[in-house]
This record gives C-alpha cells, structure tokens and sequence, in this order.
C-alpha cells in the first residue's frame, strides 16, 4: 500500500467533544468510565460504557460519584492515491510511527461581542477593559492575547503514548472599573455609575486532554467544564437589560479609560452573551498527523513536513479541526437542522444525496426530518402539546401531529399519486429562509452539477440573507431592501430562529429576518419531490427505519465521509443565536477549504469564538422553543399506552444555597446545576428494545443527580410536578 499513497488526510474533518466533569481518581481519564468516544457512523448512538445503566447496550452517562462523563472525538487517518481514491486507513498496526499535532484556544474572552448575525459592531468587544481597542476603533482578538487561553502547540505520539493535558491561563492580575449595571454579587458601593474590580489571573485551565487508543488513533477528550468568574466583587451570570431599563439597557458616560463607546445598550441586551470576567474550558482549533511508513517516507497532513519533529504550515484540505461544546442530554434524538445539514447546504457537491441520478430516498431523505419534529413532543412544551396554543396541534404521540402514526407512514412512505395531497400538506408547512429583493448575496455558489442540485439552487438558504461578508467585516444587510417574508408562526419548525425570537425583536423594534427556524434548501427541495410522488421507498410495507451501520460496515471508501458525517450529525444547525456548536459562520463557504474542512489561516479557537461566554448563560436562557434536543425543556414520564402522561420542567431543583432553580431567572444556578441535570432516553423494555407508542419511541429522564431534588438548607424535597397530559 505505501507506494501508492499520495497524500493522507485526518478524518472526521471536523469533530465535536463533550464536556463532562467525570474525573479520574488516578490519571489518565478511562474510557467507559470517565468519558466515552462520540458517534463515527450515521445515526449510530455511542453506548457510554458501564453496565446497569439507560445507554444503548446498557451503559451509564454518569461514573461512580454521579459526574457526567465527558464525551472524546476520535480522530483517524485515511491515505489516498493520486487519484483522490481512498486506500485505507493508517494506524499503528500498519505505520512504524505516527505523530499527533494538536493547537487548541478558546477566544471566547477576547472576541467581538456576540449581538445577532445582523447586528455586528466590530468595534465591540468583550471585556473592552483589557487589552480593548480605542474608542471608535477595531482590534484583532488574536491579539488581545490576555484574554486568550492557549495551551500551546501539543504533540502525542507512538513512542510517547502517554496522556496530554491541554492546559492554559487567561486574564491578568489587574484593577478596573465596570459598569453598574452588572449584576455584582455581594455589596458594592458604585462611584457615578462605575464599580471598582479586581481581577485575579486564572491559571491552569483546562480545555482537553489528548489520548492515543490502542490503534494509535488520537482521542480528543474535552474539558471538565469549568466556567468562573475571576473579578471581585464576582459578576453574576445575567441579563442586566431585563431589570436596568429595559429593553435596551442604559447608555453609559463616563468610561474610565475614556471610551464610552465600548459600553454601549446593545452588549447590555447581550449581556448574557457576553460577560465580562468570566472564562469557560470550551475550545477549539487544529488537528494534524504525520506518518513514518513501513518502508521510512513521511508524509504528513501538513506541508513541508520531512521528519517527524517538523513542524510545517497547516494543509487546511488535509487536516482536521475540533471543537469542545456542552452536553448533549438527549443522545438519540437530532435536531431538524444539523451541521452537517448546513455543510451540504453550502457544498452541495459533497451532498451523496444531491448527486447525478440519484432520487429522493424516503428513509434517507424525508424520514429523519419527520422523526425529529416528532420526537421534539418528549422535550419541548410546544411540540409536546401541553402549552394551551398548541394542545392537541403537536407533535406528541396522542397529537394530531404525530407524523409517525401509521396512517400517516401508510401515506407518506408510498409514492402513490393518491397520497399526494396528504404529502403536500405537509410540505406546504415547511419554513423556507426569508430573502432579501435582491436575492443570494453568495455569488460564489456552484453551478449544478445535477438536476437534483438544480433544484436545490431555487430555494432560499440561510445565507442569502446574513451579511454578505462574514465577520469582522460584517454589516446588516442594506437598509432599503426588504425581506421576503413567508408566513412565521404557523409554519414549521416552530422554533427560533438565527435573528433571535420574535417578542425580543419586537421589544427592540427589529424587522430582522429569519426570526424563525427554517429548513435548508437541500432538505426543502426533497420534500418537494416527496410531496409530488417523485421519490422511492427501498424498504416498502415497513413503517421502522433500517438499523444504522457501525463504521466498520462501511466500505474502506465510504468510511471517511461517513466518519466527517457522523460528528456533525447531532449537532445543532440554527437558530443561531448563537448556538451550540458552532455559530452561524458555518453558513460562509469563504471560511471553509472544502466540506468538512476549516480554512488555512483561521486562528484555533476563533470558529466557535462567538459561541456565550460562558456557554452557561445562553444555555439556560435558551429555555424554551431553541434546541430542546440537546438541551430539553421539559420531561416526560409514561405510565403506559392507555394512560395520560406527566411532565415537569427539565431545570428543576434547589442550587448550592437552598435556592429553587427558577423558571425566571437560572442564568447563574446553571453553572451549578449543569452536570447534575438528567439524560432524556429511550424506555426500553425487557429485551433492550425502545418501547413505542404509536409510532413513537418512548423518552424519559434518566440519570438526574438526587442532590438536586434536596434543598441542602432545610431539607425540602422537590419532585417532578406531574402536570398530566
């Protein structure tokens, strides 16, 4: 094989960790029982390991002393031949050597503050106090390299097998003024609208740890989750612009350093976004490999590389990219519209399911988009049918909406002509993107290649209406066009949207479009086809989905996409604001080498700079109708087929200080609460199946730390509130 290889690459091309606060008794961290390597096929839900346990073939989310286990990204490499076909994969069984380059940051602290995809103002920043620019003026966050947490460049090798840590620091010991309308824990005695802080240097943070498996393949194991504040007095996680005159906050005057720009009203409404004196152990950046061959040639995801302790420049089409993000409580649900949906959107190319010749697929193409929306009714009010609005509309088993009934599978899975109307209905419902008149500002879109990619091309896409350039040089779109917009709140996905929820826009007096989620062009213009009849069933008279194949499955071929596909897929691809993963950035081909590959010159940390800092506060704050299958709103209990059933709200409890976690204000209790909060997973029955009702598969908490049902102040239990439905 190794005279035949050509190049190699790193493969999933992007990967997704999970934080967790497991932490070993002894180093390093165990698999199974510290952490657990994420999916690397399609649909395939990665047991945690462990036994006794909710998890697929029995495992446990959660180690011995109840902490959440993280969860790695496993990284492969795959050679090639001249003529781009895959070979095989390299590992240790079949090299003499390989070494792993690894340079994660989080830049959270030193970006521009987040304020919506249309609302950028990169003269804004976060914690404008250190290192910030001038009044007026921009500044680079690379450079505000106080504010950076960076671990350095980081190696792992076959002849050093041995755990890594990635550690780093941030902030400085420092004195300063913030402004009053923070949300400062304690007494503080303000002096014309400013209060004098403190800050302490936070050292040894951190953001993963690097291991080799058994094969020499490397795991990327995330951070344990910490986020803290190193100002004093300590600033609460809030959002000050919902108690400080709202809606938009207050204009302040008066800036220590001169530069009142820098506190302006919109980071106010923001604020949450965007707090200063805080750091998290989320991160991100560069994955590389370079092998020694059996017969001695190196060679190297990286250029210029002739030797193992070379360090060459980043090969953005050969090399991988990471990044760190919350937990995800529902492992096997998938939110409508993923990463990998918007990759495909803004590669069509890369999309199998676009290429010449082929058909819409009902169990590819269609099937996942109506077993997501439905298995929303188990985690969200809305689809869940237990909000007065939307009773007996939704999407619950006992809903109108249950799209997996088998009437409803009767008709949507045969391409009779018959069926179409009822297909149509349903298609009619679907959201497209808004428009702007002027239409896609991305003149760089590919020519179609199909008529499946012909097709595509006529829907709109999330990208024809953010800001032409992606930031920092980003602007709204022009003030005299206007949007196209569909109808909003009777359409589907009832969720939020990229330019934020409806009654904060109007709050604002925003008109911004996209307020609401929409489905990408891709999977719109399969839905079309499947409303006219135009599609095929492989699997006819079955209303089950075929079983996902493990990676091994897969051709040697077929296994790289496959592995770039599977990282991506639970992930969430809008509303944006900013989102989980990955901002809306994800929809800018410009930042992208290729599919799946992150740009050359894109500073580690920066893609995910945008993401709450900490996640904490948007990850609360996101309560309601934004990403209910990563983070549910509320959960379920069944008590069988012929008996109605009961929820209650998913953040529920007491804190460290005896405090109920509130439904109205929770953005500091989730810094407490987060690793404690329970998995939301199939009910299966004696055999390890899901039970299923009415098509549904069954979801329920699992795996919630007791300690939060105990106030530990004075005894009071809290339980599940039982509201039927």
């Amino acid at each position: 094989m190794d005279d035949k290889i050509a190049y190699i690459r790193v493969h999933p091309g992007i990967g997704i960790a999970r934080l967790g606060n497991s932490v070993a008794k002894d180093s390093p961290l165990k698999l199974n029982e510290n952490f657990f390597i994420g999916p690397e096929a399609p649909g395939v839900v990665v047991d945690p390991g462990g036994s006794g346990g909710p998890g697929p073939d029995g495992g446990t989310y959660r180690d011995s002393d109840m902490g959440l286990k993280r969860q790695a990204q496993r990284f492969r490499i795959y050679a090639y031949d001249a003529d781009d076909n895959v070979i095989g994969e390299l590992n240790g069984t079949n090299t003499a050597q390989i070494s792993w380059r690894v340079h994660v940051q989080n830049m959270k602290a030193a970006n521009y503050a987040f304020q919506g995809a249309y609302l950028l103002d990169d003269t804004q920043m976060r914690n404008p106090n250190i290192q910030g620019p001038g009044a007026g003026q921009t500044m680079r966050p690379e450079d505000r390299t106080d504010l950076i947490v960076d671990p350095g460049v980081a190696t792992i090798s076959t002849m050093d097998g041995r755990e890594k840590p990635l550690t780093g620091s941030c902030f400085t010991d420092t004195t300063s003024r913030l402004p009053e309308y923070l949300d400062f824990e304690g007494d503080v005695t303000p002096s014309n609208g400013w209060v004098d802080v403190s800050y302490t240097q936070a050292t040894g943070i951190e953001l993963g740890r690097l291991q080799l498996d058994s094969e020499a393949r490397l795991l990327f194991i995330a951070g344990p989750g910490e986020s803290k504040c190193v100002t004093t007095p300590k600033i609460r996680l809030s959002n000050p612009s919902e108690h400080y005159q709202p809606p938009n906050g207050v204009t302040v005057t008066g800036a220590p350093d001169g530069n009142d720009h820098a506190y302006q009203p919109l980071i106010n409404q923001f604020a949450y976004f965007n707090v200063p004196g805080w750091w998290d152990d989320t991160c991100g950046g560069e994955i590389d490999a370079t092998v020694e061959l059996a017969d001695g040639t190196i060679v190297s995801t990286r250029d210029g590389v002739t030797g193992l302790g070379d360090d060459g420049e980043r090969n953005a089409a050969r090399g991988g990219w990471v990044v760190t993000a919350p937990p995800k409580y529902a492992p096997d649900m998938y939110h409508v519209v993923s990463i990998k949906d918007r990759i495909f959107e803004a590669f069509p190319q890369a999309d199998p399911s676009l290429a010449a010749g082929e058909q819409t697929e009902f169990w590819r193409d269609i099937y996942p988009i109506l077993s997501r929306a439905v298995n929303y009714g188990w985690v969200s009010a809305e689809a869940g049918g237990v909000t007065p609005e939307n009773r007996n509309l939704a999407h619950g088993p006992k809903q109108a909406g249950n799209l997996l009934s088998d009437a409803n599978m009767t008709a949507f899975t045969d391409p009779d002509p018959a069926f179409n109307q009822v297909r149509t209905q349903i298609y009619r419902i679907m959201r497209q993107a808004d428009m702007w008149s002027s239409g896609s500002n991305d003149t760089d879109y590919p020519q179609p290649q199909s008529p499946m990619q012909e097709l595509v091309a006529g829907f709109p896409r999330l990208i024809d209406t953010l800001p032409a350039d992606p930031p920092p040089a980003s602007a709204p779109p022009p003030g005299d066009e206007t949007a196209g917009r569909t109808a909003r709140g009777n359409k589907m996905p009832k969720l939020w949207g990229t330019a934020g929820k409806p009654l904060q826009n109007q709050q604002l007096g925003h008109d911004l479009p996209n307020q609401y989620l929409s489905l990408t062009a891709n999977a719109l213009a399969h839905m079309q086809n499947w409303a006219q009849g135009t599609f095929v069933n492989m699997r006819p008279g079955t209303f089950e989905p075929p079983v996902p194949m493990q990676l091994d499955e897969y051709s040697v071929a077929q296994q790289p996409l496959a592995m770039d596909c599977a990282a991506v897929e639970p992930t969430i691809g809008g509303g944006f604001h900013p989102g989980i993963e990955f901002p809306y950035l994800i929809c800018y081909r410009q930042l992208f080498e290729d599919a799946f590959r992150v740009k050359a010159g894109t500073a580690p940390g920066s893609v995910a700079a945008y993401m709450s800092s900490p996640w904490q506060g948007d990850y609360w704050s996101c309560n309601t109708a934004w990403w209910p299958v990563q983070r549910p709103d509320i959960v379920f209990t069944f008590h069988g087929p012929d008996s109605p059933r009961t929820y209650c709200e998913w953040f529920r409890g007491f804190d460290e200080t005896g405090q109920p976690l509130s439904s109205t204000d929770g953005y500091d209790q989730m810094v407490y609460a987060w690793d404690k909060l329970g998995m939301v997973l199939p009910l299966r029955d004696e055999s390890g199946n899901p039970v299923t009702q009415r098509g549904s598969v069954v979801f329920q908490e699992y795996e919630r730390n007791p300690v939060l049902s105990q106030s530990p102040v004075t005894g009071e239990v809290m339980e599940c509130d039982d509201d039927m439905h």
